[in-house]
């Protein structure tokens, strides 16, 4: 029992050296400065003389090439005209197939098209960070520890936008509201 009493100022000490010295960790990290850009990309196909296959070859090596794009981001599919509608129902059902949620598949007849066209729309969320200083070895807790580990972080995300303060993180659906 006395061994241990003893003991205890000795960790109580230490722990105060560690601390005074600048050894303890700090309780938190600055989080970076980041910006989430939403960027829009927009491809348009027109029916030229009326001809649907050379459009529809146009439609499917776009959407063949953008495949991951338009899966994770989904697509705004707005169109003018028969033909115009009938190749936005493809698009659709390509989409559909290729796994992208029907709400994010969407849609949207529009005048201000030229007739017998549609428009692609995908809007993609892009991180802008800062620029992190070098970090240096044995030199911990001076500048901004972190920034790097934060700064990929956001980078990584596939859907930064849904991180954002002000934004709903979490959507809940029962099967009588599909």
């Amino acid at each position: 029992m006395m061994s241990r009493i003893a003991y205890v100022p000795h960790i109580l000490l230490s722990t105060f050296v560690f601390m005074a010295l600048g050894c303890a960790p700090k309780p938190s990290i600055e989080a970076s400065n980041v910006l989430v850009t939403p960027v829009t990309y927009e491809y348009q196909i027109s029916l030229k003389n009326k001809k649907r296959q050379p459009a529809k070859q146009e439609l499917f090596a776009y959407l063949e090439q953008n495949r991951y794009a338009l899966q994770v981001h989904g697509a705004e599919i707005k169109w003018q005209g028969k033909e115009g509608k009938a190749l936005a129902n493809m698009a659709r059902q390509w989409l559909l197939r290729q796994g992208t949620p029907s709400e994010k598949a969407e849609l949207v007849s529009s005048s201000a098209l030229a007739k017998n066209s549609i428009l692609l729309s995908t809007t993609v969320h892009q991180v802008q960070a800062p620029e992190c200083a070098p970090i240096v070895i044995g030199e911990y807790h001076h500048g901004d520890d972190g920034c790097t580990q934060q700064v990929m972080r956001w980078q990584s995300m596939v859907y930064p936008d849904k991180k954002l303060s002000g934004t709903p993180r979490l959507s809940i659906s029962s099967p009588n509201t599909q």
